[in-house]
């Protein structure tokens, strides 16, 4: 697995704005029983690159269940445009596309031999240590959000 930035993802020709992509490839035990990637695993890269995205914002953001606010999911919506099959090189893609007080739209697709062969996006909302109560998001994460991902308020 190899991680691409905004620049690296725009010379492979995919457009969107994508801000961070992994490389990757399909393997045995990603596949259903029709013998390709069963729709459960797009989920799964789809969080795979959503934390890999957090962890490397550098904003102080702690995902050990310590931190005094974190990101949960409050919904996930997934499309899936066309099958995958074994051995299939693909990129995981994500960016921020929406913006609110306390919530953000992180948006997910999965590239392979030049389609998008999935596409889906989450709704992320900062809540406090115990999950009872959403905050807003922290300013310096809104700022990379908008500068960065050219996030749109809402």
């Amino acid at each position: 697995m190899k991680t691409l930035d905004k620049d690296e993802i725009a010379a492979l020709g995919i457009e969107g704005g994508w801000v961070l992509g992994l490389e990757d490839f399909v393997r045995y035990g990603d596949l259903d029983s029709n013998n390709h990637v069963n729709n459960k695993v797009y989920h799964a890269w789809f969080e795979n690159i959503r934390v890999l995205y957090l962890q490397g914002l550098g904003v102080g953001l702690v995902l050990d269940g310590k931190a005094a606010i974190k990101p949960v999911v409050r919904s996930a919506y997934m499309e899936f445009n066309a099958q995958m099959m074994i051995g299939e090189d693909y990129v995981s893609l994500c960016h921020v596309s929406k913006l609110g007080r306390s919530s953000y739209q992180m948006d997910f697709a999965v590239w392979c031999a030049g389609t998008f062969r999935a596409t889906g996006h989450v709704t992320m909302v900062m809540v406090n240590a115990t999950a009872t109560k959403s905050c807003p998001i922290p300013d310096d994460m809104r700022e990379i959000f908008v500068t960065r991902d050219g996030a749109k308020t809402r």
